[in-house]
């Protein structure tokens, strides 16, 4: 057992740190409820998996009509095509040619010789 000096200082410790145990408990049910709720959620698939397909496929499908015949609408308004016609782009200019030889002068002065260092 522990003196009540003992115990008053852990508890001040506890108080001051905010140490305490007592969450634990609450976060480990918390995600046991998650862990829970996702194995319920794998397992409430319902039919055989070959049914299950055939259903996807049959969603999918008619999603795809749907779509196709929203595009077909669009473009007999017009709207389609006023944006699917292509913009000009101006041509850039092209600089002349440099030889290598300019290039590699480009940074130099002409009869000029770099000062010497002072020492």
């Amino acid at each position: 057992a522990y003196s009540k000096r003992e115990s008053t200082s852990k508890l001040w410790f506890i108080v001051l740190t905010g140490m305490s145990r007592g969450d634990q408990r609450d976060r480990d049910r918390a995600k046991s409820q998650a862990k829970l709720a996702a194995k319920q959620k794998a397992a409430s698939k319902d039919g055989r998996p070959e049914q299950r397909n055939a259903s996807d496929s049959a969603a999918l499908a008619a999603k795809i009509a749907a779509k196709k015949a929203a595009k077909e609408a669009e473009k007999q308004a017009g709207n389609l095509e006023v944006a699917k016609t292509p913009v000009p782009r101006k041509k850039k200019e092209t600089k002349a040619d440099l030889a290598l030889g300019d290039l590699l002068d480009a940074g130099l002065s002409a009869g000029k010789k770099k000062a010497p260092r002072a020492k």
